[in-house]
């Protein structure tokens, strides 16, 4: 069975290494249909795949970001045709309601990521895109110096120097971070006219941090209560004050670190590729859901050494934390528990 893929920009990886991971996505396919299509984006089909299902092509629809909106699951079987099979492969959360409606599974297995699976059939467009794939990841220490500008001593060091730990990502709840929150949740970003930004601190500090934490959790929590967003949107602004939560500890105990945020405007890939293995990698899981996901995959391929942290929990105990102030306590005990993790791969000194 030969297999395509029509999916956005730097999208191929993923997917292939979601393939690799999830060997039962094909098997389960191969010698009933002549051909599996990936994709993440109906538009992208071409006009001779769309409508052309039947008993030969079995479909995939591949959501990044959670199945919240079970109608593009209907837009998407619109294109490929009523009779074609189609599946959603889903990175982070999905309702009952969708695995009742359709048929949903998630992109990566549970449990630990292995990347066993034999030879796969791809089309000959495809193999040239993850072969570009796989030349780019070899060469994006240059391109992270290319792209770093006044970082670039800092970026050297981070690809030569000694065991720190790293992290690349979003963290805590910026404005650009938020909108695109209240844009995904359709919400009015309006509603958080008055929302704290530690960045905007006067002179940062881990208690100045500590005062905004409380804050923007009952902040959060307020508009929860008044349904003005709902529990995901809570959930996945919590989860990124969580990750801020431990980046700002780290650096208060002075600890040698390497933060790329995500608005910080320069993009430094220290994921999908073979270096910087020496590094311990925080791995926070994702911001839209429980399970494995992308960054998590790339690092359990390339063999990085990680460190998994939780900062999910039973909902309930989340908002009560938010209500009174306490989250801290909920990120702490959390600390408590990866922190001499963290600490065996850098020094034989206890962490406080």
């Amino acid at each position: 069975m030969k297999i395509s893929m029509y999916l956005g920009p730097s999208k191929y990886w993923w997917a292939y290494l979601g393939i690799r991971s999830n060997p039962s996505l094909v098997s389960a396919a191969a010698g009933q249909f002549d051909r599996a299509i990936f994709f993440d984006d109906p538009a992208l089909l071409p006009a001779a795949l769309a409508g052309k299902g039947g008993h030969a092509i079995r479909y995939f629809y591949i959501f990044w970001d959670g199945l919240s909106d079970e109608q593009a699951m209907e837009r998407a079987r619109a294109v490929v045709g009523a009779g074609a099979v189609l599946t959603a492969l889903v990175v982070g959360g999905f309702s009952a309601e969708s695995v009742a409606n359709y048929d949903v599974q998630s992109l990566y297995p549970e449990g630990a990521l292995e990347f066993k699976t034999g030879p796969l059939r791809f089309d000959a467009r495809t193999r040239a895109i993850l072969l570009s794939a796989r030349v780019k990841a070899f060469l994006m220490p240059v391109k992270n110096l290319l792209v770093s500008k006044g970082r670039r001593g800092q970026t050297i060091e981070l690809l030569l120097g000694k065991s720190r730990i790293v992290f690349c990502g979003s963290y805590g709840t910026i404005p650009k971070v938020l909108e695109q929150l209240c844009d995904r949740h359709s919400v009015d970003f309006g509603l958080f006219d008055g929302y704290e930004y530690y960045g905007s601190e006067p002179v940062p500090s881990f208690p100045a941090y500590r005062r905004v934490l409380r804050s923007d959790g009952e902040f959060l929590a307020n508009l929860y209560d008044r349904s003005e967003i709902d529990g995901r949107l809570f959930a996945a602004a919590v989860h990124l004050l969580g990750r801020e939560y431990f980046v700002e500890k780290i650096r208060s105990l002075g600890l040698a670190m390497f933060v790329n945020g995500y608005a910080a405007g320069i993009n430094i890939n220290v994921y999908t590729t073979p270096f910087y293995a020496q590094h311990v990698f925080l791995d926070f899981g994702s911001a839209v859901g429980t399970g494995n996901y992308p960054r998590l995959a790339d690092l359990r391929y390339f063999k990085k050494q990680v460190v998994e942290i939780a900062l999910g929990g039973d909902f309930e105990v989340l908002l009560t934390a938010a209500r009174s102030g306490t989250l801290e306590e909920h990120f702490e005990r959390e600390w408590k528990l990866k922190a001499p993790q963290i600490s065996d791969y850098l020094t034989s000194t206890p962490m406080p």
